[in-house]
């Protein structure tokens, strides 16, 4: 009789446990992409690209979630409330938050100011690779620090984070307005081998507390 007792008991708290966890998760989505006052899609990396931070009304807590390579973002798993919504942790000017109700489906696009601009072309000189770009800094963005040639070997996905090789070109000592515009140079000599495909980008420091870079467009490079 007690073990009777007793498999009775486990079975009504087993009973209550599955009744607590039948809670409905929530399904709201929020989607929506950065672009630059030009209405370019703001060129990033991921992790470290950019975050988008959400507070609900009422509440106390933030919540971020990381932004896309491409400028896009998207959360399929939001709660139904009223929101402050905003990009930041990003290689861009502060953006004024909006206040939007999330329920269903709900697209929120924003204008960033990039701290810089990187227009980017690659060329294969035997087993040398060699950048040209411009930069195009904001106003009022900090000083030019650094550009990176950056390359990886067969990965799409190159950036400061994922990068089988790079070289760096100092800008510190140089007066951004003697770079501004102005075509630069960058030569990672000796790394192309035949019968591999390689991805390249520039990225440009301008200082900032953050420590992010501005990165051009990846370019493909298939050696023969």
């Amino acid at each position: 009789m007690k073990l009777f007792s007793y498999l009775l008991v486990l079975t009504l708290l087993s009973l209550a446990s599955c009744e607590t966890d039948t809670y409905q998760l929530p399904g709201e989505i929020l989607t929506g992409s950065l672009t630059d006052p030009d209405g370019e899609p703001f060129i990033t990396e991921q992790p470290h690209g950019f975050k988008i931070r959400m507070l609900e009304e009422g509440a106390s807590q933030y919540y971020d979630f990381w932004g896309k390579e491409d400028g896009t973002f998207r959360n399929t798993r939001i709660f139904r409330a009223k929101y402050t919504i905003y990009p930041f942790d990003g290689a861009f000017f502060p953006v004024e938050p909006v206040e939007r109700l999330i329920e269903g489906t709900v697209n929120q696009n924003f204008q960033v100011i990039p701290f810089a601009k990187i227009q980017a072309t690659m060329r294969q000189e035997g087993a040398d690779l060699i950048a040209t770009f411009t930069i195009d800094k904001a106003a009022g963005a900090g000083k030019l620090k650094d550009a990176q040639l950056l390359v990886t070997k067969w990965n799409p996905n190159v950036g400061m984070h994922s990068k089988d090789r790079s070289v760096a070109k100092d800008l510190s000592g140089i007066a951004d307005q003697s770079l501004q515009g102005i075509p630069q140079e960058l030569t990672l000599s000796g790394f192309l081998e035949s019968g591999v495909t390689y991805y390249a980008r520039v990225a440009v420091l301008s200082e900032n507390s953050l420590g992010r870079y501005n990165l051009s467009a990846v370019s493909k490079i298939v050696v023969e």
